[in-house]
């Protein structure tokens, strides 16, 4: 028994080392969808970003964000979390949600060097659900975000965050919503309010940077109507990630189909997306809108668990976004 346990642990070990298109294979349920799955991936430029010093979007001129989450009480090196501007810690601190682990992980955070640090609570974070226990701990050079907004300015740029520890509810955890009230909780408590620059969850929205159909559809629904141009997320380990969303018909196609119970694909579903695929690339390249596109047509969506393994045992550094 204890031989087969080990043989399937160190295979699901092996499993974090594959590169991307493996690990997409392998959490495919069929073929047609890791291949539509690897074609949308392609168009929309998904990567993981192992490397935390390497960053795509560099420019002096702009707001350097760093982004990490999902820490169950590690602390990292300061090789894995580079300066910035400001840092996002998108939920779970801790492990087991105690005032002191709580403390420790607080210690830490204002410890770092940028100028701006904010966070949230993951469902593993029990102890900031509870009001006393939040008051008893040390705020000074930290904000904390439940269900509220906040304007930073950094080199007279004002950017408008605005944060939210809410999850799907899956075991006894804290900040959780019945599934079946999830489009009350992103629609009425909080509403997320529009014109945010960077949105904050704890969970990731379903269809992104969520092992292709994890995250909440609910959540999914409020951002076709917010359109931020971030989403800091993590709460799923194995979604880690950059993807760049663009609000089109080729990603309605996609999130229908990731949408769908067992993610069924069928060659006629390839075919369609694909071209619609095509079809929102030739019109970016000829610089035309997409006519069903209001507001923002693309937002930049971040998993940056920290953690990562089938026990948790990879320590993986911060995303690192310009804006």
């Amino acid at each position: 028994m204890s031989s087969g346990l080990d043989a399937l642990l160190q295979s699901r070990l092996a499993a974090d080392s594959y590169s991307p298109w493996r690990r997409r294979y392998t959490q495919s349920p069929s073929f047609p969808f890791f291949l539509l799955s690897s074609i949308y991936a392609f168009f929309r430029n998904i990567s993981p970003p192992d490397d935390p010093t390497s960053n795509p979007f560099a420019d002096p001129t702009k707001i350097r964000i760093v982004c990490i989450s999902d820490t169950h009480n590690r602390i990292l090196s300061p090789a894995l979390v580079p300066a910035g501007d400001i840092l996002v810690h998108a939920g779970d601190l801790t492990q087991g949600g105690t005032v002191d682990e709580l403390r420790r992980t607080l210690d830490w955070l204002r410890s770092l060097p940028h100028p701006h640090k904010i966070l949230i609570a993951g469902n593993h974070d029990t102890a900031l659900a509870d009001t006393d226990m939040r008051n008893t701990l040390n705020w000074t050079g930290l904000t904390y975000l439940c269900d509220e907004s906040l304007e930073l300015t950094v080199r007279d740029r004002t950017l408008r965050l605005f944060g939210s520890p809410w999850t799907p509810k899956h075991g006894s955890f804290a900040f959780q919503y019945p599934r079946d009230r999830a489009v009350d909780q992103w629609a009425v408590i909080p509403e997320i309010p529009e014109g945010i620059d960077v949105l904050v969850t704890h969970g990731p929205p379903k269809g992104h940077v969520d092992c292709d159909g994890l995250g909440c559809p609910a959540l999914l629904q409020a951002l076709w109507r917010v359109r931020p141009r971030m989403v800091v997320c993590g709460h799923i380990h194995g979604g880690r990630g950059v993807e760049r969303v663009k609000w089109d018909v080729a990603q309605k196609g996609w999130e229908y189909v990731v949408g769908r119970s067992g993610r069924r694909v069928g060659w006629g579903d390839v075919a369609i997306i694909v071209g619609a695929l095509v079809w929102a690339w030739i019109r970016g390249v000829v610089g035309r809108k997409d006519k069903d596109s209001e507001g923002p047509g693309e937002s930049v969506f971040i998993n940056c668990a920290v953690v990562g393994g089938v026990r948790d045992q990879l320590m993986r550094g911060a995303v690192v976004i310009d804006v």
